[in-house]
């Protein structure tokens, strides 16, 4: 089956340890000069009808607002605000870090940028509390993955324009899953913290001034998600317009109030921002030449008749498309299994009466179980590199948090209504 073929090509390329986006575009043309399955012209066609998106525009604009968070320090307030709300309570520290992650995917939307920050933050401050530092560097990593699915979510933006499902909507759907996921990896990490690491809360008076002091602090950093989830839910932006609003806002916080970004700085930012942009963009075109070659060869109809010849259900097919995904998490990453997997499955999951927009979510979480997976999880290196911490301590630390992710990938997965409920 040339299918088959196409997809042995594309994996064995992937296990030499090129480049994906170049095993992507290899593998295309691949397809056209030995299967003859299309021109160059009608692939150039087909890439620049799909990348001419004004939705995929917010992914630049998401990637720079996330690096201008990060390098003006913008949420480091609302750590110091949720710290010192939580640190009476047993595992104080580490609770106000598991929510503070959850804040700060609301702002970033990228996985790698928020482990990024947290790890330069947060790591040395837990260990020097007297937490193991495996375990806080797991809980990071893990806390990271929770800006791939709340929103705004850079994986739901390029899932939304491969899939032609409404960005708003989808953004909407992640906010139940994504709170839910924080408050699980919430509490993995005060069962874990109470048992193996029993540090002694700070039981000093909790000030009100102080508080109401840190929480002006925090007011700008909290205008950001105010900004991209109210503007787009209140039907004022699109999600590209909410995103360019939001890093007009960052550097207006960078620039007069905090003011600690200098123009060098914020030429860095713009630099890594385009360099990043460029990255997934690469990617993304050559998964979607890939998706281009496979739907000539007939891969999602083959999908779609086994389906039917077996009477798969609707459950049936999503516990095959998890483990799918599952061991696609392992070796790829999130931005190729997106533009990969939604072309190809999207047919599929439509004929046994999934939602597509409740298969964006199952597909979000695995990618997050994915990002703290070894041997390919980008969180757990990004963790090692920045905290100086061994891949293998990292990845030891974060598996209660891995499990915690895989048990609520099966109740988003099989209670459809928890993502649905609000678009409806």
């Amino acid at each position: 089956m040339v299918a088959l073929q196409i997809l042995a090509v594309m994996i064995a390329l992937l296990f030499t340890g090129i480049p994906i986006g170049f095993a992507l575009w290899f593998t295309g043309l691949f397809a056209v000069f030995a299967f003859k399955l299309s021109s160059l012209t009608q692939v150039a066609q087909s890439l620049y009808s799909t990348l001419d998106s004004f939705v995929l525009l917010a992914i630049p604009f998401f990637i720079l607002a996330g690096n201008i968070i990060v390098r003006g320090g913008i949420a480091t307030p609302m750590f110091s605000l949720i710290h010192l709300v939580t640190r009476r309570l047993p595992g104080g520290a580490a609770i106000g870090s598991s929510l503070g992650c959850a804040a700060f995917g609301a702002m970033t939307g990228s996985s790698v940028a928020a482990a990024a920050a947290l790890a330069r933050t947060m790591t040395h401050e837990l260990t020097r509390l007297g937490y193991g530092v495996g375990f806080a560097a797991g809980l990071l990593a893990a806390g990271g993955t929770l800006a791939i699915l709340i929103p705004p979510s850079v994986s739901l933006v390029l899932y939304g324009a491969l899939s032609h499902t409404s960005v708003g909507d989808l953004f909407l759907a992640a906010v139940v899953p994504g709170l839910l996921t924080a408050a699980a990896l919430t509490f993995t990490t005060w069962f874990v913290a109470r048992r193996r690491y029993p540090v002694d809360p700070d039981m000093k008076p909790l000030e009100r001034g102080l508080v109401l002091r840190q929480f002006v602090k925090a007011v700008p950093a909290l205008g950001i998600p105010a900004i991209i989830l109210g503007g787009i839910f209140a039907g004022w932006f699109t999600p590209t317009e909410a995103a360019a609003v939001a890093c007009l806002y960052a550097i207006a916080l960078v620039w007069f109030l905090f003011r600690n970004v200098g123009v060098g700085d914020m030429a860095m930012v713009f630099s890594e921002s385009a360099k990043s942009t460029a990255s997934i963009m690469f990617i993304v075109s050559g998964a979607i030449f890939v998706g281009h070659v496979c739907t000539l060869a007939g891969l999602p109809r083959t999908i779609v008749s086994l389906l039917e010849y077996y009477e798969l259900t609707w459950w049936q097919f999503l516990i095959l498309i998890n483990i799918l995904l599952l061991i696609l998490g392992c070796f790829l990453d999130g931005f190729t299994i997106t533009t990969v997997i939604t072309p190809l499955i999207l047919p599929s999951v439509l004929a046994v009466g999934v939602d597509p927009i409740h298969f964006a979510i199952v597909l979000v979480i695995n990618i997050e179980i994915g990002a703290v997976t070894p041997p390919i999880g980008l969180n757990l290196f990004v963790l090692s590199s920045v905290a100086r911490i061994p891949v293998g301590v990292v990845a030891r630390g974060v598996l209660p948090f891995l499990a915690a992710l895989i048990v609520m990938l099966f109740v988003f997965s099989f209670i459809p209504e928890l993502s649905l409920f609000a678009v409806r």
